[in-house]
């Protein structure tokens, strides 16, 4: 569980989320009314896609960039669109209910 208000608008951030007893290292985004979710995993170098303070990289309110190595994804998707990467970011299933995120 994630409450939505902790996260900017528009923000990309590292999280551990939480599913029944498992633990998942995710990058949460959330831009406007669009709330995804990726495993944070860059599929170039299995690299975690956040900066030392747990953010990720947003361009142009558009595209997350991984710190490692520069790849680029689109917000929507996770499809890479630039950079050393030759497939997208893995979707982590979310939904959200009363202001809060929760994994689906």
């Amino acid at each position: 569980m994630l409450p939505i208000a902790d996260i900017g608008d528009p923000e990309a951030r590292a999280v551990d989320f939480r599913s029944g007893d498992a633990l998942f290292s995710l990058v949460i985004v959330r831009r406007g009314d669009l709330i995804v979710a990726y495993e944070n995993d860059c599929p170039h170098a299995r690299q975690p896609m956040e900066r030392p303070d747990g953010r990720v990289v947003m361009l142009e309110r558009k595209y997350l960039v991984c710190s490692a190595h520069g790849a680029s994804f689109r917000l929507e998707d996770g499809v890479c669109v630039g950079g050393p990467a030759r497939s997208g970011l893995a979707p982590f299933p979310v939904q959200t209910r009363n202001g809060v995120i929760y994994a689906a």
